[in-house]
């Protein structure tokens, strides 16, 4: 333990809550950047209408304020109030309503031609219910025809990326610890994010951010149960099928 550890002080926050104002240059814009190449080919591929899209879980609202300039009236949905007020801060666009919302209840104004749902949202959702609950949401979100587009973290991403090492590193001046662990009964993965404060003494702060791995053949029949007429998985490496180790699946339901 470093010297003067047991002195520092912690405080526990919801996730996205402390990292939220450096979210996007920790992860954001990379994963963007993989999001679009895969939605741009996607839209081509099945014809996505943009005209009115809810973007579930929309985080610093990176995706939908893409989406927003490409002509869509854009209902932009997060949980935390950090990641949404960072969105509006720097990604207001007339076009854009941010709203908080679980998207496990998600609600907008008027049916929806489109669901977005990026960056592995979906996989914070720990119970089989809770998933049943957002895809049911997502469904009664659209216009028949519509289609939701999701993609979640594999059992293999999640597996590989559970490093028994610390993780230390700096991100626009703020030190950070990573620690991550994998239980392979639940197919939960852990990550817990020190935020370390200057000197001896200081007060830490902690976000846990959990995410669960669901099988293929399961989300399928989710989809097709929660009243989807077709439903597809994608490796998001390439989107071909997937395989053992398949690390990011693109799911596609239309309603």
């Amino acid at each position: 333990m470093p010297v003067g550890e047991s002195q520092r002080r912690r405080k526990v926050m919801p996730p996205y809550s402390a990292s939220a104002d450096i979210y996007d240059r920790m992860v954001g814009c990379f994963a963007f950047d993989h999001w679009r190449e895969n939605f741009e080919l996607l839209e081509e591929r099945f014809g996505f209408d943009l005209s009115v899209v809810a973007d579930a879980a929309c985080g610093t609202g990176i995706a939908a304020s893409y989406l927003a300039e490409r002509g869509a009236m854009v209902y932009a949905s997060d949980l935390s109030p950090q990641m949404l007020a960072q969105a509006a801060a720097w990604r207001a666009n007339g076009r854009i309503r941010y709203m908080l919302q679980d998207m496990r209840y998600l609600q907008v104004p008027v049916r929806a031609s489109l669901v977005n749902c990026a960056t592995d949202a979906m996989n914070h959702l720990l119970a089989e219910a809770d998933v049943e609950s957002a895809l049911a949401s997502f469904r009664a979100a659209l216009r028949p025809g519509g289609y939701a587009v999701f993609d979640m973290n594999t059992p293999w991403q999640l597996r590989e990326g559970s490093d028994p090492e610390t993780w230390e590193f700096d991100v626009e001046g703020q030190h950070m610890r990573w620690l991550s662990s994998w239980d392979e009964k639940e197919m939960i993965h852990t990550l817990t994010i020190v935020f370390t404060a200057r000197g001896v003494g200081g007060l830490d702060v902690v976000e846990e951010h959990r995410e669960r791995a669901f099988e293929v053949p399961w989300m399928l029949d989710a989809l097709r149960r929660m009243g989807f007429t077709f439903a597809e998985a994608f490796d998001a490496a390439g989107l071909g099928g997937a395989v053992e180790r398949t690390r990011r699946l693109v799911y596609v339901a239309r309603a």
